[in-house]
């Protein structure tokens, strides 16, 4: 057999394989809310639900109505986005993950949060797991309840 003809075969039971579309179904993915579903196929289209379907400045009633009812949804005391925590109070900082400094780091950016942290609107959208920790649709509101941005982040 031929190199082309065994990658078109490889490729057809690929494609086969595969029972996830990549395009966004409303249908699909309200039927699917279980974050404990690891077949759950909404992973596979949060990518096309963010550069398609959300847009900043709808309102929090129409991303209901294309996202169905959230996981959880209401005020959380945020960072302003882009903050970059010093190395002082991070954990990515190894001397910050050692015994002796843990609780001292750990105030350190409790009191970060204290000083800077602002409420804001969130929406809470499961789409699958990482490694340990669920991912999730995050979809910030602002006071006038329209959508100001939209990501994923791990939980």
């Amino acid at each position: 057999m031929n190199f082309k003809k065994l990658l078109f075969i490889l490729l057809a039971c690929f494609l086969a394989a595969c029972n996830h579309s990549s395009s966004f179904d409303r249908e699909v993915w309200v039927n699917n809310p279980d974050m404990e579903d690891t077949s759950n196929p909404r992973p596979w289209m949060v990518q096309d639900v963010m550069k398609n379907h959300l847009k900043s400045g709808m309102s929090r009633k129409a991303v209901l109505d294309l996202l169905g009812k959230p996981y959880q949804e209401g005020i959380e005391r945020r960072l302003p986005k882009n903050t970059v925590l010093p190395d002082s109070v991070s954990f990515e900082n190894a001397e910050n993950l050692k015994p002796e400094n843990s609780d001292k780091a750990t105030d350190a950016i409790n009191n970060l949060y204290r000083l800077y942290a602002k409420p804001v609107m969130i929406i809470r959208y499961p789409v699958g797991w990482s490694t340990i920790d669920p991912n999730f649709l995050i979809i910030k509101v602002n006071g006038k309840g329209q959508v100001e941005e939209y990501w994923v982040e791990q939980s």
